[in-house]
């Protein structure tokens, strides 16, 4: 684990529970900070948010009804933690253009056209290099969220993804 801090209640049941209650360590990442433009900001967010632990296998996402972060409990259990910080990192991007008001799930866009998505990609990707992964541990992270390898490679490309060839 490359991240310093990070730390995840795993065994957590199913419910909704404070998002730093199930994932700590947040606060540390320069890389939130600049999200929220300054730590003070984004611990005010983080100490507000919660956390809904759902009954199936999916992994990360912002209701975009009432702003709660659901992940599925496998997910929760099983995910590679440096994986599971990146996905938090990413649903916190999100969590900051919901609280801006920004339409999360345009469908004027395909998925990986989507503004919001680019947006959290980017920042996610920018943390995986921080914390020193290569970009063939990138490209293994984005394959979980790709519906296929045509998209995967029009994301990596949206988004400054290289990988060995």
């Amino acid at each position: 684990m490359r991240v310093r801090g990070f730390h995840v209640r795993r065994t957590v049941g199913i419910g909704e529970f404070k998002m730093t209650d199930v994932f700590s360590g947040l606060e540390t990442s320069p890389s939130l900070a600049k999200v929220f433009d300054s730590r003070l900001q984004m611990s005010k967010i983080l100490k507000h948010l919660k956390l809904r632990v759902e009954p199936h296998d999916s992994g990360l996402w912002l209701d975009r009804d009432t702003g709660t972060i659901c992940i599925g409990a496998k997910h929760l259990t099983s995910a590679k933690l440096d994986f599971l910080y990146l996905d938090v990192v990413h649903v916190l991007v999100h969590v900051r253009q919901f609280l801006e008001g920004k339409e999360l799930y345009d469908q004027a866009f395909e998925y990986i056209d989507r503004p919001t998505e680019l947006e959290a990609y980017r920042a996610t990707v920018a943390e995986a290099r921080r914390i020193g992964m290569d970009e063939e541990e990138i490209l293994r992270y984005l394959r979980l969220d790709a519906a296929d390898d045509s998209e995967l490679g029009k994301l990596m490309e949206k988004i400054g993804v290289r990988t060995r060839r």
